[in-house]
């Protein structure tokens, strides 16, 4: 799911999945996400003793800097703008406001029958992709439950982490190493242009 400018509903179903990414720029010039396998997705923090293909290649970012991975948590959300089931990378912003509102609420966000459709208003603040602000519209969280029609579309609903399996270093690895030389195939995932253009800054 992509968020536009203006308000943009969706409700979370399922876990999050915490995680980092390296957005690569390859040989053909586009940048393609690395999952950071030195962060631990069960206790969010990082273990320096795994290895990691993205460290280990030496690839530098536009100031000749060691790249640095970005907070990328995901989750799987009902767009109710398309009413699909789409993947959303949260913003680091946004999440934290919509803990607080949900404690504040004393509820669960993602229950079927008490959770409820968050609203969020993406606003351009400047020039730059990374130029936005992110608010949630707190006043319209309110306990809703999923339509028959919705719960149709989660009935058989995969885990996030089955979704975005960790990869072995040995796999990240070649493919990595395809990227640089420009020889991946199917590189046609669309980069996050704001993570894209904040590494650049």
């Amino acid at each position: 799911m992509k968020l536009v400018d203006g308000d943009n509903t969706f409700r979370i179903v399922g876990d999050v999945l915490p995680g980092y990414t390296y957005w690569v720029r390859g040989a053909a010039g586009n940048n393609f996400p690395f999952e950071a396998l030195q962060f631990d997705r069960e206790t969010e923090e990082f273990d320096n003793s795994r290895g990691c293909p993205v460290r280990d290649a030496g690839v530098k970012d536009a100031k000749g800097e060691d790249l640095n991975c970005q907070w990328s948590y995901k989750c799987q959300v009902i767009n109710q703008a398309t009413g699909k089931l789409e993947v959303l990378q949260l913003k680091k912003g946004m999440l934290g406001e919509i803990i607080s509102v949900a404690e504040d609420l004393e509820m669960d966000p993602t229950d079927p029958e008490t959770g409820t459709w968050l609203t969020v208003n993406r606003k351009s603040t400047g020039p730059k992709a990374y130029n936005v602000e992110y608010s949630l519209r707190q006043l319209k969280c309110k306990p809703t439950p999923l339509s028959d029609e919705h719960k149709a579309l989660i009935k058989d609903l995969k885990s996030i982490e089955e979704i975005f399996p960790v990869e072995t270093y040995e796999k990240q690895a070649k493919r990595l190493a395809r990227h640089l030389t420009g020889e991946q195939e199917n590189e046609d995932e669309d980069a996050d242009a704001e993570s894209v253009d904040e590494l650049n800054s």
